[in-house]
C-alpha cells in the first residue's frame, strides 16, 4: 500500500496553496492524498453541548469536502479520503505522519489548527516528524509556473544524505535543475569567486550524482550565512530542501538557526527532510 500524502486543511488561502502543491506532487508521484483538520473542538470532553460538536463537525466536514474538490480538479484521478481528527493539532498532525510519504502544511493558518503559525504547529510538526515535512508559503508559486530549479542546502561537513537523496530524486523525477548551495558564512573573508576557488570537488555531490546521471546539478558557493542565502535561492527556486538532525537524548530534531530562518522567510516551499540520529 503506498503511503499518501498528508495534507492539513483549516480553511485558510495558505492552507488552500498546500493542498494546490500537493495535488501536483501526488500527481507526479502516483500517490493519494489524505485531507485532515484537527482540533481540540472535536474532543468530546464536556467544553460544548452535542449542539456544538455537531456544527462543528459539520463545518470542518465542508471544508474538507471543498479541499477535496480543489484536488480533484487539478489532478482528476488522484485518490482522495478526508479525515477529521479529534486532538491537539500538532500531536495529531504527528501522530499521522507515521504512515505518509510527507506531511504538507500551509506556513500560517486558522480555524481548524488552532494556532497554526510558523514558529508553533508548523515548527512543532517539522522538528519532530520522522517524515519529510513540506512548509508552502503564502509567496509559493502555483505548481504549474514554479521554476524548474531546487536548491538543497549543503553542509559539507556534516551532510545532509537523507536531503541529498531526497532533492535528487525529485530532481530526477521534476526533470529539474538541482542546484546545491554551500554558504561558508564569512568564514574565509573572501569574495564569492575566491570562496569558490579555494574549494574542491566535492565527493558528497560525485556520490550521489552518480545514482542519477540525468540530474542537471550546478555546485554554488556563497560568503554569505546559510539562512539568508538559501532564502534568497527561494526567489528562483521550485523548493528549497534542508535535513534536520536528530541528536540523541534531545526530543525532536535540531531544526538549527539556518532552518528556522528558510521556514520563517522562503519564498518557495520548504521540504524539511528528517536525518538519521546522530550523537
Amino acid at each position: 500500500m503506498r503511503d499518501p500524502i498528508i495534507v492539513g486543511v483549516d480553511g485558510s488561502e495558505r492552507a488552500r496553496r498546500a493542498i494546490d502543491w500537493a495535488a501536483a506532487e501526488a500527481e507526479l508521484h502516483d500517490l493519494p492524498v489524505r485531507l485532515v483538520n484537527a482540533s481540540m473542538l472535536l474532543v468530546r470532553d464536556g467544553s460544548l453541548t452535542e449542539e456544538g460538536y455537531a456544527r462543528q463537525d459539520a463545518t470542518r466536514t465542508e471544508l474538507l469536502e471543498e479541499a477535496r474538490d480543489r484536488v480533484l480538479r487539478r489532478a482528476p484521478g488522484l485518490e482522495v479520503t478526508t479525515d477529521l481528527l479529534a486532538g491537539e493539532p500538532g500531536r495529531a498532525l504527528l501522530d499521522e505522519s507515521e504512515n505518509a510519504s510527507m506531511l504538507v502544511l500551509g506556513s500560517r493558518g486558522v480555524g481548524g489548527f488552532e494556532g497554526l503559525l510558523l514558529g508553533s504547529v508548523s515548527l512543532h510538526v517539522a522538528a519532530r516528524a520522522t517524515r519529510p515535512v513540506v512548509v508552502v508559503p503564502l509567496t509559493a508559486p502555483d505548481p504549474a509556473d514554479a521554476p524548474a530549479e531546487i536548491v538543497v542546502g549543503v553542509d559539507e561537513d556534516s551532510p545532509a544524505g537523507s536531503a541529498l537523496d531526497w532533492a535528487y530524486r525529485e530532481a530526477d523525477l521534476r526533470k529539474a535543475r538541482l542546484t546545491s548551495l554551500y554558504a561558508v558564512g564569512g568564514v574565509f573573508g573572501a569574495p564569492e569567486q575566491q570562496v569558490g576557488e579555494g574549494l574542491g570537488p566535492s565527493p558528497v555531490l560525485a556520490e550521489h550524482g552518480s545514482r542519477y546521471p540525468g540530474v542537471q546539478v550546478s555546485r554554488t558557493v556563497v560568503d554569505e550565512r546559510p539562512g539568508s542565502s538559501l532564502v534568497t535561492a527561494s526567489e528562483r527556486a521550485a523548493l528549497v530542501v534542508v535535513g534536520a538532525h536528530r541528536q540523541r537524548g534531545i526530543l525532536g530534531l535540531g531544526l538549527g538557526r539556518t532552518n528556522h530562518t528558510v521556514l520563517h522567510h522562503s519564498r518557495c516551499p520548504i521540504v524539511v527532510v528528517p536525518e538519521p540520529e546522530r550523537s
